[in-house]
């Protein structure tokens, strides 16, 4: 539990109200209830009247009747006072007497590793790292510090993952790359003798994969989030700080720049080149090899920048109107042709 005040002081804000109210948690704007904090975009103060939250992040405003903090930015300021208000409970340290942890294995003496897991030869944990139950971490792997790895997450032999990345229930880091060669009556499978590399600060959403190269390593930047049901190919390069939504495949060797991002269901083909800062809309498609310059949206299928789809769409829209126009003007020429036959 925290006062306003200490609250205000962690997120850096101006305090307006009574500053010695306790806080115990957080809240929507519309069901927060007393002892809770909320926020307020610009675009919902209109709705601040009526929210029952003991005080409220805002950017902006005059608010008599009750406490605020004025924050800049209050999505944000709220992010940050939720995690700290309300941490994520963490199990306590110390290794299952049902999970299995090879003797070479090195497991922090403040880890804590869940039933059913098993570590293997050469492995490390890091320290404060959080393994659940049912997970596999396959030998010569390496977990930095203050990871979180949920249930059932498997993590192939030679995979590196940095310092408080957070991998999700099911994630799969390190399956073989889709690599194969046809010789004329089969397919050919290339070896994927590679690894996968994920920074620190990443986030990989639930049933997620990146898969291990097939020479050198398939690498995940720091601070990159993931969303659930991506699919990463081998040898993918992805800059710090990327986002990529749900239900997005990226295909072998493709290059994602550092700050882009990644709409929902975005298919990216092999080889492509995402520049710095880009930003693929939901359900776009970029074919094999293409190139998409940095700070511009680019959407549709293939990917267009968003300007030039906006342009198509309006003349699209303007066909019905087009063809009853052409349908006239066909019959004033054939009447024009009838008059001179005449």
């Amino acid at each position: 539990m925290k006062t306003v005040r200490e609250i205000a002081e962690f997120v850096g804000g101006t305090l307006k109200g009574d500053a010695d109210q306790h806080i115990h948690g957080v809240g929507s704007l519309d069901h927060a209830g007393p002892g809770e904090l909320t926020y307020a975009e610009s675009t919902y103060l209109d709705r601040l009247a009526a929210t029952g939250a003991s005080c409220v992040l805002v950017a902006e405003g005059e608010y008599p009747d009750r406490t605020v903090i004025l924050v800049d930015n209050p999505r944000l300021a709220f992010a940050r006072a939720a995690q700290w208000l309300a941490p994520a409970p963490s199990p306590a340290a110390g290794i299952h007497p049902e999970a299995l942890v090879q003797r070479d294995a090195v497991v922090a003496p403040d880890a804590a590793v869940g039933a059913w897991t098993l570590i293997e030869h050469g492995a490390h944990v890091g320290r404060r790292t959080v393994v659940y139950p049912g997970c596999y971490v396959g030998a010569g792997s390496r977990i930095g510090d203050d990871c979180v790895v949920f249930p059932r997450a498997v993590i192939y032999p030679g995979v590196t993952v940095g310092d408080r990345t957070v991998i999700h229930a099911g994630v799969v880091l390190g399956a073989d790359g889709f690599g194969f060669v046809p010789d004329g009556s089969r397919h050919v499978k290339v070896p994927q003798s590679g690894s996968v590399e994920i920074g620190s600060d990443v986030e990989i959403g639930a049933n997620s994969c990146v898969d291990r190269a097939a020479l050198d390593a398939t690498s995940v930047g720091d601070g990159v989030k993931i969303d659930n049901l991506c699919q990463v190919g081998h040898n993918v390069r992805i800059g710090a700080h990327a986002i990529i939504s749900a239900q997005t495949g990226v295909a072998g060797s493709t290059q994602i720049g550092g700050g882009s991002t990644i709409g929902g269901q975005v298919g990216i083909g092999d080889h492509c080149r995402i520049e710095e800062g880009a930003i693929i809309g939901s359900g776009g498609g970029i074919p094999s090899r293409k190139r998409i310059p940095g700070g511009v949206v680019y959407w549709g299928t293939p990917a267009r920048p968003l300007s030039d789809v906006k342009l198509q769409q309006a003349h699209v829209a303007r066909l019905p109107k087009m063809a009853e126009e052409l349908k006239q003007l066909r019959a004033e020429v054939q009447a024009l042709k009838d008059r001179l036959s005449d």
